[in-house]
Parts: C-alpha cells; structure tokens; sequence
C-alpha cells in the first residue's frame, strides 16, 4: 500500500484509496477559526476497512499533541473521578468531580451507571484537575427506575449508539426525544430486551447484538498513527471523529466502533459498498461552510456547537498551547436519521 499523500485539489474523484488532504491548502478565504480549520486541512484520510455495510477510513493529522487525559474508564478504575447524584437526584444534572492531577475527558454519549436512575452524558467535557464538584449534563437512559442503586456511578462497557450521539448534538434534542431514540433503538436491535426494560444499557448487553457488535468491529484494524475515523454505514457518513491526539482515540476507538456498529446492524443495505474516500471528503468539507455556536461548558476550554448542514461539537483546549488545541470534533448529518433502517419487526437483525 502506498502512503503518499495527495491534495484533494489535484485529485480526480475516483481515486478513492490513496490518503488525501480533506480540505485543500492554502484556503480561500481568511481562517477566522482557527486550531478547528487548520485541524481538518491538515487532516489525510486513509484506506478503508470494511465490516458488512459499514467501511471505517483512519484519519491522519499533522502535529498531532499529546493530550495527557483521562477517559472516563480510566479515571474511575484510578478512583480519581466520582460522580454523584446532585443533592437528592436531578435528571438533567449529576455531580463530577476529578480528584486527579491529570484532566478528565468525558466524552458524549458516555452511559454512566448506578444512582437513581443510569444517564448518558450530554456533550464533550474536560474536566479540570482537582476540579471540584462540577455539574454534569445529562439525560435519562433508563425510563422508570428513580431509587438509589449505588452512592458512586460507574461506567457502562458500551457507548450510546451513532444515532442518540448524533441527537444529543442537535439543539433541539429534549429528554423525551432521548426517550423515544432509546424505545426505538431497543425494540430494533433487542425486542426481548425492550420488553422486560426500558434500559439502552441493557439492550446493548443483549448476546445478539454483542455478538453483531463484535462481527463489526473485530475486522476493522486501523493504524496507530490515526486520530480518528470516519464512518460510512450503507453508503453515506454515519459520523466522522477527530481527536487533537493518537492516544486519546486508541483509548476510545473501540467504543466508537462499537457504537456504529449498532447502527450498521439495524441497516437496510447488507452488502459492502465500494470504497468512495470522495464521499468522506464531500462530508467533512462541508465544515468550512458550518456554523460555530459558542456552547455553555462547566469544564476547561471552549465547546463549539456545529450547525448548519452538519450538526456536531468541537472542544478546544486553549490552555494547553499545543498542536491544534483540538480535543475531539465530532460531525453528523443535520438530519435525525441520515442511515436508512428497517422498520422495527420486519426481519431478524442478524442471521
């Protein structure tokens, strides 16, 4: 396989494998957003993977940092992160508060488990060291239970699927559409399950579609120099993730593969569709067109909301004055559901 690396510009569209700039250089018009632009221009993708309907491209940036954070996985196996319920239990709200010398990441669509009710995180944050308590935001995952299971969260093995991480980026998302996305989601992918709770956690324990999880995930092998991936489910972008470094991604990758893989699971097209790296660069140059909305953040650093044709975030780090200052960018479709599924009960989700 060979690792030149071409401009988009001076490429002809069915050149689809070799790894290419996303946005060409230098840009057209003034870069008024700084570390997120120069970020994606410099950003290569690189050869597929394949897995059934759903094909992963590695992405590659230049001057990648070395982020130095915990994930939330790790923070809590160090007993250096606690998260409780705030004051007698609030549904939108938890408690978070990093006892370490070390930042925390905690990524969006996390599913942390225990207090009155298990709540999946509502948007990127990076938490300082020995933050203090902090509000965290969040919604239900877990429609019914509001009794005290456990004083201290844990962690759910799993992430929230592609399409509620899509949601909770929408600024329309409300807890009742959390809801309805978990029902829906449930009884697609494990109607036993949804049958006897109304817990995302549990239909993603389901064996099926842990098994379907791991069918998916298991033949994607992507490079260790990568920094993030974009994801392509039937045919169109079901997601793309940049981390600012290596490390944090190879630490999250999996959990993000899996989370797609749910959705490629629930899929109409089976078949592989030919490679299309064009299709990605299509998608994410759309970036530059994107609006930024400043987002309100408990944590260190900026949250920008991406609006506008995309829907999405992007955490910045300023403070750290290294690379792009760039923690994670995630981009969707605006739409709520870009990956067309099949209706719920029309035919078994896996041989």
């Amino acid at each position: 396989m060979k690792n030149n690396l071409l401009l988009f510009a001076m490429l002809p569209a069915v050149l689809v494998l070799a790894q290419t700039d996303i946005m060409p250089r230098p840009p057209h018009r003034p870069d008024t957003r700084g570390p997120l632009i120069r970020l994606i221009r410099e950003t290569r993708i690189g050869e597929p993977c394949r897995a059934k309907n759903m094909t992963v491209y590695p992405l590659f940036s230049a001057d990648c940092a070395h982020g130095g954070y915990l994930t939330l996985d790790e923070a809590l196996a160090r007993k250096a992160l606690r998260i409780t319920e705030k004051g007698d239990g609030n549904v939108p709200e938890l408690l978070a508060e990093n006892t370490s010398g070390s930042p925390v990441f905690l990524l969006a669509g996390e599913i942390v488990t225990g207090g009155k009710q298990n709540r999946v995180i509502s948007q990127d944050l990076l938490l300082a060291p020995h933050s203090g308590p902090i509000s965290l935001g969040v919604f239900c995952v877990e429609r019914g239970r509001w009794t005290v299971q456990t004083k201290y969260f844990g962690a759910e093995k799993e992430l929230a699927h592609g399409q509620l991480r899509q949601q909770l980026n929408s600024p329309a998302n409300t807890q009742s559409h959390v809801w309805a996305e978990v029902a829906r989601k449930s009884a697609a992918v494990a109607p036993s399950v949804a049958a006897s709770t109304r817990y995302l956690g549990a239909a993603l324990d389901d064996v099926k579609v842990k098994r379907g999880m791991e069918e998916y995930a298991k033949p994607i092998t992507l490079p260790p120099s990568a920094n993030g991936m974009a994801v392509v489910i039937g045919g169109r972008v079901a997601g793309v993730e940049i981390f600012g470094d290596r490390e944090t991604f190879a630490r999250l990758r999996d959990k993000l593969l899996r989370s797609y893989a749910v959705d490629a699971m629930e899929c109409i097209v089976d078949e592989k569709p030919a490679p299309d790296a064009g299709l990605v660069e299509a998608f994410v140059r759309r970036f530059q067109d994107a609006q930024l909305v400043v987002k309100q953040s408990v944590g260190i650093g900026r949250l920008f909301g991406i609006e506008g044709g995309l829907c999405g975030s992007a955490l910045t780090w300023h403070e750290q004055r290294a690379a792009h200052s760039v923690v994670h960018i995630s981009l969707f479709e605006e739409a709520t559901a870009p990956i067309p599924m099949r209706p719920t009960g029309t035919r078994p989700l896996l041989p």
